[in-house]
């Protein structure tokens, strides 16, 4: 600071009363100017802001993108992912062989119990018989 100057880092509200030696007081017209520029200036400039943290978090999205596909890629060169499809299908050719089993099992019971079903009607009809049969020399009056 020297003498006679004003300082040049007044408070924003007192920038209006700020001259600078040799220079002319500014006009109404070009205060107002001033004031809308300075307006716009700040509005770009948040405007510029919110721009450049939507850009930062689009980048890291990205970085996380790339970084997950890159794992992915690493597991499918490795062979990672193909011994793993080799071991899931190892343990379902196991499941469908037990299941082929218990479907061949299913089919033996049922044809069994087809038979014994069949069987248990004939005796019915066997006993239904004799049973009639023993009725009737019951009635029957005895021969001598």
């Amino acid at each position: 600071m020297t003498a006679g100057r004003t300082t040049l880092l007044a408070p924003l509200e007192n920038r209006s009363l700020i001259e600078r030696e040799g220079e002319p007081a500014l006009t109404a017209e070009q205060g107002n100017a001033l004031r809308q520029a300075r307006r716009e200036l700040r509005r770009s400039a948040a405007l510029a802001a919110r721009k450049i943290v939507s850009q930062e978090n689009e980048i890291l999205r990205l970085r996380n993108l790339l970084e997950s596909s890159q794992e992915r890629v690493a597991a499918l060169e490795s062979g990672q992912a193909i011994v793993e499809l080799g071991r899931r299908l190892m343990i379902l050719s196991l499941r469908n062989d037990e299941l082929q089993g218990a479907a061949e099992r299913l089919w033996t019971l049922d044809k069994t119990l087809a038979a014994a079903h069949a069987e248990c009607e004939r005796l019915g009809e066997e006993r239904d018989q004799l049973a009639a049969r023993l009725a009737r020399r019951r009635r029957a009056p005895p021969s001598s």
